[in-house]
C-alpha cells in the first residue's frame, strides 16, 4: 500500500513543481518580452514627438549620422503611398519597404514581420509647406533584431531549465513524497501495534470467561455458592474489557473532536480532596500513606475530565506503589498557574520508556497492565485532557524509587474555548 501511495506522491510532487518551475519561466519570458518591446515603443514615441515639436529643422533631425546603428529607419512617402526616400539609405530594400505601405492608414504602433526580421512601425502625417514638401507621410521604423535576438536566448535557457526541471522535480516529488510518509508510517505503525496490543488484550479476558462458562455448563448440579469464584473471575475480565472500551471510545472521540468540554468556574483543591477521600480507602488496604499539600486554586474547565485526570494518576500511583508506601500530592498556584504534583514510592518506570508513555500505542511492559487490571490506556488519556486544557504534563521516574508526575494548567478569569 506505501509503495503505491508514495509512487503516487511523487509523480503528484514532480508534476505540481514542474508546472511550477515552466509556470515561472514563462512569467519570465512573457514580462521580458514586455519590457523589451515597451522600452522600444518608448523609444518610438519619443522620437515622434520630438520631429513634431522639430518640424523647422527636420532635415537635421532626419540626419544619417544620427542614427549610426541603423536601428531606427525613417521612411519618407509622398502622394499615391510611393517611397520618397530612405533615411538612412541602404537600410531597406524597396522590396521590403513594400510591406510598409499598407501601413500608411493605420494609427498607432504596428508590428511588420519580414523575413526573419521584425520591425515596429509608426506613422505620423507630415505637412505640406514643411522643407521636405512632397513628402505627406513619415513612417519611422525600428528593426527589433537585438530584442528578438535576446527573447531568443532567453528561450533557450528557459527551454534547458525546463528540461532540468524534469529531473529537479523527479528528485523534489520523491524528497517530499518521503517526508509526507513519516508520519503516515508512523501512524500506520502505531496503528498497528495498537490493534495487535488491543487484541491480545481482549483475547485474554474472552479466553478466561470462555473457559469458566465451559466450567459452569460442565458442572450444572453446583450451586452458586460453589462456583461463586468462576463467577467473580468472569466479572472481573468483564469488568477489564468494559473500562478498555470506554478508555478506547473516549480516545477516538477525542481524535474526531466529539468532546466538548463543559467551561465552568471551578475550585481545583476540591476536585482533589474528593478524589483523594476516594482513595484512602484502597490505599489503607495496603498500608499505603497518602499525604496531601493542596492550597486553594480556582480556574476555568471541566469538572469531570480534571477529576478523571487525578483519578487516573492517583490509580497508576496506586497501583505501582508496593505495600508501606507513600502517596504524595501538592497543588498550589505557581507563576500564574495551577502546579498539580502527584509522587509515589513505587516502582518506577525503566528509563527507555519514558519518552513513550503518553503513547496510546506504546506498551513497555505487557504483562504489568493486565496483572493490575488497567487498560493501559489511561496516560494517554491523562495527556490529552491536560493538553485540551492548554496545559503541560511531564514525568520524572526511576526505576525502582518512584515516579513524579507534574501538571500544570494556565488561570483563566473567563471561560474560553478549549476546543
Amino acid at each position: 500500500m506505501f509503495k503505491k501511495t508514495r509512487r503516487r506522491l511523487v509523480i503528484l510532487n514532480a508534476l505540481v513543481f514542474f508546472i511550477l518551475q515552466n509556470a515561472f519561466g514563462a512569467i519570465i519570458y512573457f514580462y521580458t518580452h514586455y519590457s523589451l518591446y515597451h522600452q522600444v515603443d518608448q523609444t518610438i514615441l519619443e522620437k515622434r514627438n520630438h520631429l513634431q515639436r522639430e518640424r523647422e529643422k527636420l532635415s537635421n533631425e532626419l540626419s544619417p549620422e544620427r542614427e549610426e546603428n541603423h536601428r531606427l529607419v525613417y521612411l519618407l512617402w509622398k502622394k499615391g503611398n510611393k517611397l520618397y526616400q530612405v533615411i538612412p539609405q541602404s537600410t531597406l530594400s524597396l522590396k521590403d519597404t513594400a510591406h510598409f505601405s499598407p501601413l500608411l492608414k493605420k494609427k498607432g504602433l504596428q508590428t511588420v514581420a519580414i523575413g526573419a526580421e521584425s520591425y515596429r512601425v509608426i506613422t505620423m502625417a507630415e505637412p505640406k509647406n514643411g522643407e521636405y514638401s512632397p513628402v505627406q507621410h513619415i513612417q519611422i521604423v525600428y528593426n527589433l533584431r537585438r530584442e528578438n535576438e535576446m527573447l531568443d536566448h532567453l528561450l533557450v535557457v528557459i527551454g534547458f531549465g525546463s528540461l532540468l526541471s524534469v529531473f529537479i522535480a523527479a528528485l523534489a516529488g520523491l524528497y517530499l513524497a518521503n517526508k509526507a510518509l513519516i508520519p503516515i508510517k508512523r501512524s500506520w505503525e502505531k496503528q498497528q501495534r495498537f490493534v495487535a496490543d488491543a487484541s491480545h488484550e481482549l483475547r485474554t479476558p474472552l479466553s478466561v470467561m470462555k473457559l469458566n462458562l465451559e466450567h459452569l455448563f460442565r458442572h450444572p448440579d453446583y450451586t452458586i455458592e460453589q462456583e461463586s469464584e468462576t463467577i467473580h473471575q468472569a466479572i472481573q475480565e468483564i469488568h477489564y474489557m468494559s473500562k478498555m472500551t470506554s478508555d478506547l471510545l473516549t480516545l477516538a472521540r477525542s481524535d474526531t473532536d466529539q468532546i466538548q468540554l463543559i467551561q465552568e468556574t471551578i475550585l481545583l483543591e476540591e476536585i482533589l480532596q474528593h478524589v483523594i477521600k476516594d482513595f484512602k480507602a484502597l490505599a489503607s488496604q495496603k498500608n499505603i500513606q497518602i499525604i496531601a499539600e493542596i492550597f486553594s486554586i480556582k480556574m476555568i474547565g471541566d469538572k469531570e475530565r480534571l477529576k478523571q485526570l487525578f483519578v487516573i494518576l492517583l490509580d497508576n500511583a496506586l497501583k505501582y506503589t508496593g505495600e508501606n508506601g507513600v502517596i504524595t500530592i501538592k497543588a498550589d498556584v505557581k507563576n500564574s498557574r495551577a502546579a498539580i504534583e502527584v509522587a509515589d514510592t513505587g516502582i518506577g518506570i525503566p528509563k527507555s520508556d519514558l519518552p513513550y508513555i503518553f503513547d496510546r500505542y506504546y506498551r513497555g511492559d505487557k504483562s504489568r497492565t493486565r496483572h493490575l487490571e488497567g487498560s493501559g490506556l489511561g496516560l494517554s488519556i491523562a495527556n490529552w485532557i491536560v493538553r485540551s486544557h492548554t496545559g503541560k504534563i511531564r514525568v520524572m521516574s526511576k526505576e525502582g524509587e518512584g515516579t513524579r508526575v507534574f501538571v500544570s494548567f494556565p488561570l483563566r478569569n473567563k471561560p474560553e474555548n478549549f476546543l
